[in-house]
């Protein structure tokens, strides 16, 4: 049975020669047929395919990512190098001034609550795939450091959970990885821990958090508690731990993820934020009349309700709902008053940032050293600048295609199943995530990810890592890395939202792509888009991503706080595609996007097809393409030629030695294409305006859907593509890596029984024995 992992591996041993014969090509032209013909007969007589099994036992919950052994790329100890800083070029430095970036996972709160075997194994499954940071995600959750649920107060620690806590950080840092940690994330505030009406807030008191002082006082004490902690295995605190890379203040948390809460906030936290609105506004406007005036009319009337009293402290909180009212005459809610909305993105704006302001000054005062971030709404222009102006850095999530649920049919979940390369909206994966650049400071994106059963997540790391390259972020960790069974029963050696420790779609790619981005394979946009958001149009609202963050495709994206000069864009209204195209024109982009949808990064090293579905990317030590493929078509990328049996993958190519990949003696390609639980059942949609419903999201093992085919994925480098390949492989769908080390190939390949040439030597690819 196909499965998660590579289980086949053959090897064929070529004398070193010229440039072309050390690669096991012959040069087009130098041989004739006959030649040809009796070079590869010699080869299968002296230098036969020989099969070994993989270098590491291959099971689907810590399966290898990639058949090389990337662990010698990691440094030892993590934090070698000193403390991640925030230098004053806005970038990330060790404190030897080497860039600090990383490319790592997220494991999530009981997740980590595993035995220390288990830890083991996983932490030296992420040191094979060379990835250099985990994240530490929602230990306050449920049933994790706060104790269990039923427990009377979250202020204290549990001894057990702490312990595997401090288990997992030793194992990392050894191995030269790095962790990140979030304060506030679920955490169940309770009657016990002296809370006011604690059962009516939700998990991580959003928004209460914000601003009730109590609260804040509880999140320093559990901040203090957990820093200062001394490690037992290290023999170190958290803030005297190198390895210990960033912290969150929150995760997910602010004024504006939830902004309907505003409406219907629980006493006597409603009457604490109305009196400090009140202030506000007492402090800004002076007179009742002043602030009538300041607001104007909605419709004919005051903004400025009847009911309402500056000196009484009645006036009332915006509705700060994302509703987008198309023109003056739509607005009914004075609430709602343009000029009182602006005042409300003011204040909340300000409020948070306090909080962010005194967060971030109480972890320093313990001693922490590294850069420190609040995660809230990417989307919300303001929510991020309010990060960007108090925190050292910026970090958000983007995920494609999330689950639905859909009334009519209780307990199915639904999916969008399309491919993301097809769009280039401003919700995908580049304009999105740009939105985090504020005044030129670090962007970490913590979680992304396209999620299953969607069946074009091959595409997804490639499109990462070309974006995410091109923006010159900081980090990028895939969310996310599951240990044991979840709380609802579903093992981990099974596709689910989030399990991509299980999908060779993903985790296949995710060693070889990391390698890419820590090493800069891809260089970074030459020109930057600023976006400028001085306050009068920063506070307007709704204040949103628009067409304007397209141009992540092309070019790099910044916004700014102050003052547009004449060079940057005047943002904050939802822009027209015209003005996009003008100012990529000014960079001397072409316009062929917005006719054919064809977008180029103005390295010219990344090329997307969005009305095809494909990214392409050719740089001088890295090859990808990945999306919808044309079985049977020739795909050149400079001297690598791929003809692909799939019809959907995702393929990389990278030298490992530094060199171009032409002339490397070490590289390798690897191609993955679509995987699914045993049995699982995705019924389509009925129409194109409904999604797909997962009718039975099946069982172990993970398939591959890997069969022979007559068809042939081929492979040629340095030679043209009427000469022999290098590989020629029948095989539909499944999984395989070829590393070419010193002349010398070696094919691991997930699915048996395939015909398959490395150059003219024939062989049959076999299953390994467990």
């Amino acid at each position: 049975m196909n499965g998660c992992c590579p289980n086949v591996v053959a090897t064929i041993r070529l004398k070193a020669g010229t440039e072309s014969t050390r690669l096991g090509v012959v040069p087009t032209g130098v041989l004739r047929t006959r030649y040809k013909f009796l070079l590869g007969i010699l080869l299968l007589l002296f230098y036969p395919p020989s099969f070994a099994q993989p270098p590491h036992n291959p099971n689907t919950v810590f399966a290898d990512s990639s058949a090389i052994d990337f662990r010698h790329t990691l440094e030892t100890p993590a934090g070698k190098r000193g403390f991640v800083t925030l230098a004053k070029d806005n970038k990330f430095r060790f404190e030897d001034g080497t860039r600090a970036k990383f490319w790592g996972v997220n494991i999530s709160s009981t997740r980590l609550d595993v035995p220390n075997s288990i830890i083991e194994k996983a932490c030296e499954a992420f040191a094979r795939a060379g990835i250099n940071m985990v994240r530490l995600e929602a230990i306050d959750n449920r049933n994790c450091l706060l104790g269990k649920t039923d427990n009377p107060t979250s202020r204290q620690f549990d001894t057990r959970y702490l312990d595997r806590i401090d288990t997992w950080i030793a194992n990392l840092r050894k191995r030269g990885i790095y962790y990140y940690i979030d304060l506030l994330d679920f955490r169940t505030f309770k009657p016990d821990d002296g809370v006011i009406n604690a059962n009516a807030l939700d998990r991580g008191a959003r928004p209460y958090a914000v601003f009730d002082r109590f609260l804040i006082d509880l999140q320093k004490e559990f901040a203090a508690a957990l820093l200062t902690h001394k490690n037992p295995y290290t023999g170190l605190r958290m803030v005297d731990d190198p390895a210990l890379a960033l912290v969150e203040i929150c995760n997910e948390h602010g004024m504006f993820l939830y902004p309907e809460k505003l409406n219907a906030l629980v006493e006597p936290y409603h009457t604490d934020l109305v009196t400090r609105w009140n202030r506000f506004l007492k402090g800004r406007y002076g007179t009742q009349a002043r602030l009538a005036a300041a607001w104007g009319q909605v419709n004919g009337s005051s903004a400025l309700n009847n009911t309402e009293n500056l000196d009484a402290g009645t006036v009332d909180l915006p509705n700060m709902t994302y509703t987008f009212e198309k023109s003056a005459s739509d607005i009914v809610d004075t609430r709602r008053a343009p000029k009182r909305l602006y005042d409300g993105v003011l204040f909340l704006t300000e409020l948070q940032k306090a909080w962010f302001r005194e967060m971030r000054g109480f972890v320093r005062s313990l001693g922490l050293r590294v850069p420190v971030t609040a995660v809230v709404s990417n989307d919300v222009m303001p929510d991020v600048a309010s990060v960007a102006e108090e925190c050292d850095f910026t970090s958000e999530n983007w995920y494609g295609d999330t689950p639905d649920a859909n009334s009519q049919f209780p307990g199915s979940r639904f999916y969008v199943n399309k491919n993301p390369l097809r769009s280039d909206s401003p919700g995908g994966f580049a304009p999105f995530t740009a939105c985090l650049r504020w005044n030129n400071k670090p962007v970490v994106i913590r979680e992304w990810a396209v999620i299953a059963p969607n069946r074009y997540r091959s595409a997804s790391v490639p499109e990462a890592l070309a974006y995410a390259a091109l923006q010159d972020f900081d980090a990028m960790l895939l969310f996310g890395y599951q240990t044991n069974q979840a709380p609802n029963g579903t093992n981990s050696d099974v596709l689910n939202d989030f399990a991509f420790q299980a999908d060779p779609t993903v985790w296949g790619l995710y060693a070889l792509a990391g390698q890419a981005y820590l090493r800069g394979a891809i260089a970074p946009a030459k020109n930057t888009l600023t976006l400028a958001y001085p306050p009068e149009r920063r506070f307007r609202y709704p204040n949103r991503q628009n067409d304007l963050h397209r141009a992540a495709y092309s070019v790099r994206v910044n916004h700014s706080t102050t003052k547009p000069p004449k060079s940057v864009i005047p943002a904050g209204t939802i822009a027209d595609v015209g003005t996009l195209k003008k100012r990529l024109a000014q960079f001397g982009m072409s316009v062929e996007s917005f006719q054919a949808r064809v977008w180029r990064s103005d390295t010219k090293q990344i090329t997307r097809y969005s009305n095809e579905g494909r990214l392409e990317v050719n740089t001088p030590t890295l090859r990808m393409l990945a999306g919808e493929l044309k079985t049977g078509k020739l795909y050149t990328l400079d001297g690598l030629k791929i003809v692909s049996a799939s019809p959907i993958a995702g393929i990389i190519a990278f030298s490992l030695d530094g060199k171009p990949l032409e002339k490397s003696r070490h590289w390798v390609v690897k191609m993955v294409t679509q995987a699914e639980n045993t049995g699982q059942v995705l019924e389509a949609p009925v129409s194109p305006s409904t999604r797909w419903r997962l009718l039975n999201a099946g069982t172990a093992p993970v398939i591959t859907k890997g069969k022979a085919s007559e068809k042939a994925t081929r492979i040629w480098l340095n030679t043209a593509a009427e000469s022999i390949p290098l590989l020629t492989l029948f095989l539909e769908n499944g999984t395989w890596e070829l590393e070419v080390k010193n002349g010398q190939p070696k094919l691991t390949c997930d699915t048996p029984n395939i015909r398959a040439k490395l150059n003219t030597t024939e062989f049959l690819t076999k299953a390994n024995s467990p």
